[in-house]
């Protein structure tokens, strides 16, 4: 008996562990170049997925169009087992009515209008003393942070010039060089740069979006398959809270159908802006 103690444990580990998918390997698809607010999340959370799984666990870099190449891209992908791994910065650009799968959301965190220090600190006083010449940067037309910058720059009557980006960084760091005025960027990618620039407005207080990181799958993925997806992702988010708390993000985890709701809420608030910006989802 006592030498099948080790068998017998390692069967109930197998039984307790969440199933793989077929191909041994679960490929996470980012809309964004690698350093940002989803890609960080993502390698986070691939770590603690292969630790569960015992299997490779990849990231894949797809930027463009604001997320919707790698969506696009994935939903081609009939029959694969990779999963697109997207926050709601790249989300809206595909229609919550599409075919891509909702696995869970990891997390969420806040969206914040940054500018140099020597700005008005109050955001009332800055659009006062904002030149219509000045321009802001994010990171992509038609992202939820070009969204939340011209309907924050429309209330107050100030038709600022957008200028996109591929990432957060060099619209921060166009900040910090002067050559633009603000940048409306995730949390996370503010937070090394806190003591060199301050907040205009930010999630709760001038920004009404609440940012997330989650996961959806491509169109032919089986309910069961989606169950088990969704316990490994759910048990790497467990895991990876800490993590991913220190970098700015709060933990959150939320089932794929609580995932669709937050996608389908925040494609209802924003679909007119897209509309009038000419973006079509």
């Amino acid at each position: 008996m006592t030498r099948l103690t080790p068998l017998i444990l390692a069967a109930l580990v197998m039984l307790s562990s969440p199933a793989l998918p077929n191909d041994g390997q679960i490929t996470l698809v980012v809309g964004f170049a690698a350093g940002g607010t989803s890609s960080t999340a993502a390698r986070i959370i691939a770590e603690a997925a292969e630790q569960i799984t015992g299997t490779s666990t990849i990231v894949e870099n797809r930027p463009g169009a604001g997320g919707a190449i790698a969506a696009d891209w994935v939903l081609r992908q009939k029959g694969a087992r990779t999963l697109l791994f997207m926050s709601s910065t790249s989300s809206l650009r595909t229609s919550p009515q599409s075919e891509l799968v909702p696995i869970g959301i990891l997390a969420t965190f806040s969206y914040v209008a940054a500018t140099r220090n020597d700005a008005a600190a109050h955001l009332a006083d800055y659009m006062k003393e904002a030149s219509r010449e000045e321009k802001y940067r994010t990171a992509g037309a038609g992202s939820v942070p070009h969204l939340i910058a011209t309907k924050l720059f429309n209330d107050y009557g100030v038709p600022m010039v957008h200028v996109p980006y591929q990432g957060s960084a060099p619209a921060i760091l166009s900040v910090l060089g002067g050559h633009v005025a603000v940048a409306v960027v995730p949390f996370p990618d503010f937070l090394p740069f806190q003591d060199s620039l301050r907040i205009l407005a930010q999630t709760g207080s001038g920004i009404v979006t609440e940012g997330w990181v989650g996961i959806l799958a491509p169109p032919e993925t089986s309910a069961e398959e989606v169950a088990r997806l969704s316990e490994i992702f759910r048990q790497a988010s467990e895991r990876s809270q800490e993590k991913l708390q220190t970098l700015g993000f709060k933990h959150a985890w939320r089932s794929g159908v609580e995932a669709r709701a937050m996608h389908e809420k925040d494609h209802a608030q924003w679909a007119p802006v897209l509309k009038v910006l000419g973006i079509q989802p």
